[in-house]
């Protein structure tokens, strides 16, 4: 059986949305006084669309990190505002004494308290540096291992330590901005449902109930009727966690297009670095989601599924439909055909560079694979 595998932001689903809450992210870990508490100058209680737009534009150079970080194979929104955030941090720490910074980097725990304490330590009259993270990725090589072991070296001069596990990959931070993000995105409400545990404050109302669709409802229904109908296998692997992608699919009446064992999500790569620790990372670039969406998601196959990808499929049976670098690493990787749309964060600036990285079909959006499929 052919399978077609889709990733979802700039292909189903805009990620402005999941922009625009990566930028919500830093900007509230870095200003409010329940964190940092630098020099807000934005009530993130009172948002309006334009200081939301503000607020992203300043911490992603307009747009230009998140180009940067994705062109160099990071696709994860987590992962991404993580490397923002971290960077602005160490800056931060810079201005604490070496016996202070020592202090704080054997904690094993981060919480917001723990930040609010470190910013009622320093008094930072500079302001942000935020093109520090463009200057930082000039001079890292692509990949996500590549960029964490890059940022940790960092921090080791920065700071002038050798205490930087702070800054590795799922460390303590890492989860703490993670969770900040889940907060925005979910809202409040959701986000204890979803994640077990009381959110950080109880007034925002989630961005996952606005998303934004890239092609017309119809369209897209008709797009996975018609593969289904002509024998093609649909699944999802995706870098959203899994009830970010059920919850708009269903509000939206895809959902039903898909088998739940075919759409794999960042929740089951967490799931499986747990289980592999010793092979994370496991996020795409690494093919992982796409082979365990090929497959049915079965837990009890994931070491396969990590360890055995080289050219596993046939090239004429199996297509991957992504916006990214990632995602046509992805197909690389695993021998796959990959055809990559234009709706992504660069738009059709992006048909450059998945030219030079051997992209076997690019077109304008998902809408145009029937011409190539159907």
């Amino acid at each position: 059986m052919k399978s077609v595998l889709f990733d979802v932001d700039g292909v189903f689903l805009s990620e402005e949305r999941c922009f625009d809450v990566s930028a919500l992210t830093v900007y509230e870990l870095l200003m409010d006084q329940m964190y940092l508490g630098l020099k807000p100058d934005i009530d993130l209680s009172l948002l309006k669309n334009e200081d939301i737009a503000r607020i992203r534009s300043d911490i992603f150079v307009n747009d230009e990190v998140l180009k940067k970080l994705k062109s160099l194979g990071l696709n994860s929104n987590w992962d991404m505002l993580y490397i923002v955030f971290s960077l602005h941090f160490i800056q931060i720490l810079k201005e604490l004494s070496s016996n202070e910074v020592e202090k704080i980097l054997q904690y094993q725990q981060i919480s917001g308290n723990l930040l609010q304490e470190i910013g009622q330590l320093i008094k930072f009259d500079d302001q942000i540096d935020y093109p520090l993270p463009l200057k930082f990725l000039e001079h890292v090589e692509s990949g996500k291992s590549n960029i964490f072991t890059r940022l940790q070296d960092y921090a080791r001069n920065e700071l002038n330590t050798n205490q930087v596990s702070f800054f590795e990959f799922k460390s303590p931070l890492w989860q703490l901005t993670q969770s900040i993000y889940q907060e925005w995105y979910l809202g409040s409400a959701l986000f204890k449902d979803v994640e077990g545990y009381e959110p950080y404050k109880d007034n925002k109302s989630g961005f996952i109930h606005h998303e934004i669709l890239l092609r017309p409802i119809k369209e897209i229904q008709h797009l996975l009727n018609d593969l289904q109908d002509s024998g093609y296998q649909i699944a999802i692997a995706t870098g959203r966690p899994r009830t970010e992608t059920l919850v708009p699919f269903e509000s939206l009446n895809l959902l039903s297009y898909f088998d739940e064992m075919n759409i794999v999500t960042a929740s089951e790569v967490l799931k499986s670095e747990t289980m592999f620790p010793e092979y994370k990372p496991l996020g795409k670039p690494n093919p992982f989601s796409y082979i365990a969406t090929l497959n049915g998601n079965k837990e009890e196959e994931y070491f396969k599924y990590i360890t055995h990808q080289n050219n596993i499929v046939k090239k004429e049976e199996v297509f991957i439909v992504g916006d990214s670098l990632a995602d046509l690493l992805s197909a690389k990787k695993i021998g796959a055909t990959f055809i990559g749309t234009l709706t992504g964060l660069k738009g059709e600036n992006a048909k450059k560079e998945l030219e030079n990285n051997g992209a076997d079909y690019i077109v304008n959006h998902v809408g145009n694979i029937r011409d190539i499929l159907l």
